[in-house]
């Protein structure tokens, strides 16, 4: 990278359509008027890179900077064209800006030169080192009728180009920029070789025109907002700056007395003290009632579980306009008890008075089966120790885990603790848990189950006339027992071993409990 304090700051004015078309560029801005320069003769308006290469992330062409490594015939000359690391000071981003000339009357076809006015062409096909590239002092209206001065952009798809000249090379064929030796030392040396498709002969051409969202905003009716001071420019190589002295070019007042959109302009001041454009929409018009929200729950559902599933948000009309906006709400439960879902029906609750608005969440409560817990979606299994995929397939004649480790009877896993996480809260109303068919090994002494409750600790499940742990006093295990219905995040069964002998296996462990209702639409 070059000083600042040897250039003479050449800079641009605005990114024509055209080649911000080509390129995909951001729209232009505006550039301070004792920074622009004047058009020369058969080109279009100038523009200003940072080249980055795609092997070398990070890293920019820069024409004669005399730090570039030694190259040519004797070896004893900086290359024309060199590799060198992106700056990150403003003034050093600039010495190493790249001024491209569209050459007026071709499709993306360039002329190249440095802050100096230095231009970048390929040495003629009749020198011996006709691959080579020399810094021209040609003023730029010859070079743009130079072929070895043009430089076509071809996409090179996900946003980078090859750069080829134009003219092709003594045996007809393209010659591209090319890092050679795919080198990536800052100085080393860039040339042309036969156009391909490798990396080191894609390029980035990095506008320096930032990007800065738009600002979106509301304001009641009759009330002129306060524009923001703060917005952020993002350039294309990542960085960004908080714009400086940011100023906005307000409406006449009574603008802001009818409803509707009201869009205002403004300006600030970017990475290189350029004029960044701005830009700010503001819905004007007064909050309304709020659309109604809805959610669904199972015959059985419990109000706290019901409450875990109520929105925290509601969508609140606007005045003149059919676009609505997200606001915050709480819901006034007073009255509503677990009797409101012993059966199917609707019911509805308010918004609390700390909302500021009225709102009304609508419940719906359906009639669901009872199902296998363990089968639906949204549970993962676990164990103290052992493998258990396919422990909720439904076959409970097939071992679906087992416990097995070498070691013998001094290293067997007693007791074994066998488990469910459920992704979101779901009412149990009851369990079976098997240990049968030809492969099973027949060893549970004992088994407690056991649910998850909301804050992750494990409770015994409140059975009907059973005490836990249940004593399997039979070969096989088949217990099937009914719950008082809880709330639970999993549920698991802990297993003791009859003997040592051998292993524990299971070939099922069913969780029963409603079917989730449909979820709500609005």
């Amino acid at each position: 990278m070059r000083t600042t304090n040897r250039r003479t700051l050449r800079t641009l004015t605005v990114i024509t359509s055209a080649f911000a078309l080509v390129l995909g560029v951001s729209a232009p801005v505006s550039v301070p008027a004792a920074m622009a320069v004047t058009e020369p003769e058969g080109v279009g308006t100038p523009q200003r890179f940072l080249v980055e290469n795609v092997h070398a992330a990070g890293k920019v062409l820069e024409i004669g900077n005399e730090r570039a490594q030694l190259t040519g015939p004797a070896g004893d000359a900086p290359a024309a064209a060199a590799i060198f690391a992106r700056a990150t000071a403003p003034a050093d981003i600039t010495a190493q800006v790249i001024t491209a000339y569209p050459v007026t009357g071709k499709s993306a076809t360039y002329v190249f030169a440095n802050q100096d006015g230095e231009v970048l062409v390929r040495n003629a096909n009749d020198s011996l080192n006709f691959r080579y590239l020399s810094v021209s002092t040609i003023d730029i209206t010859a070079a743009a009728l130079d072929p070895y001065a043009q430089w076509a952009a071809v996409d090179a798809g996900a946003g980078s180009v090859y750069l080829q000249n134009v003219q092709p090379d003594p045996s007809g064929r393209i010659a591209a920029l090319d890092m050679y030796d795919w080198k990536t030392d800052d100085g080393s040396q860039i040339q042309t070789y036969d156009a391909g498709t490798a990396a080191v002969q894609k390029w980035m051409l990095r506008s320096l025109t930032p990007e800065v969202a738009k600002y979106s905003g509301r304001t009641e009716s009759g009330t002129v907002p306060t524009p923001p001071t703060e917005r952020t420019a993002r350039y294309s190589w990542g960085a960004t700056v908080a714009l400086a002295s940011i100023t906005w070019n307000m409406p006449d007042p009574t603008v802001w007395a009818t409803d509707g959109t009201v869009t205002i302009e403004g300006t600030g001041l970017g990475l290189f003290g350029e004029k960044v454009a701005l830009s700010a929409d503001y819905l004007v018009g007064s909050l309304g009632a709020a659309v109604d929200s809805a959610i669904s729950g199972h015959v059985g559902i419990t109000v706290k579980q019901l409450r875990m599933l109520e929105p925290t948000h509601v969508q609140r009309t606007i005045s003149g306009s059919s676009t609505t906006i997200s606001s915050p709400v709480s819901w006034d439960w007073a009255g509503i008890t677990d009797a409101a879902t012993a059966q199917a029906g609707t019911f509805t609750v308010p918004a609390a008075a700390s909302s500021g608005f009225t709102a009304s969440l609508v419940v719906t409560i359906v009639a669901t089966d009872e199902v296998n817990i363990a089968r639906g979606s949204g549970i993962h299994f676990g164990a103290l120790f052992g493998e258990g995929s396919t422990l909720n397939d439904g076959n409970r004649d097939r071992a679906g885990f087992s416990d097995w480790r070498s070691g013998g009877a001094i290293n067997r896993v007693n007791p074994n603790k066998v488990m469910y996480f459920f992704d979101q809260p779901q009412q149990i109303t009851g369990v079976a848990v098997f240990d049968r068919g030809t492969d099973a090994k027949l060893n549970v002494g004992t088994a407690t189950v056991q649910y998850r409750n909301l804050t992750g600790g494990w409770v015994d499940l409140p059975v009907k006339d059973l005490a836990w742990p249940y004593v399997n006093s039979t070969p096989q295990l088949e217990l099937t027992v009914e719950s008082e219905p809880v709330l639970a995040t999993g549920a698991r069964v802990v297993i003791t071993a009859k003997s040592t002998a051998t292993w524990m296996s299971l070939s099922e462990f069913e969780v029963y409990g409603p079917q989730l209702a449909p979820t709500a639409t609005r």
